[in-house]
């Protein structure tokens, strides 16, 4: 059983295996990197297309897909319809 631990901090952001990335309010996580994000939102992003940004709302996200996750610096302002990607080489990870 696993011992949820509850936080609240500003907005984190996480990408996971499959290159997806969401941001939210960190609600809480367990020891397995399990989290729930709440008024979370994610991020696609395209080489050439316009960027879309997907309102999700109350999120988990399985801990086995997350790469990396850090605190959002709202100091600096990123005009994430203006980024673009690269498309992105397959990976080994079987999930």
């Amino acid at each position: 059983m696993a011992l949820w631990l509850v936080l609240t901090i500003e907005k984190i952001r996480v990408t996971t295996t499959d290159a997806r990335l969401f941001e939210g309010t960190l609600i809480s996580y367990d020891h397995s990197t399990n989290m729930i994000l709440g008024d979370t939102i994610e991020r696609v992003i395209y080489p050439d297309d316009e960027n879309q940004m997907l309102l999700l709302g109350v999120y988990l996200l399985r801990g086995g897909t997350v790469v990396c996750a850090g605190e959002v610096d709202e100091s600096e302002h990123v005009d994430w319809m203006k980024v673009k990607g690269q498309e992105l080489k397959g990976t080994k990870n079987p999930l």
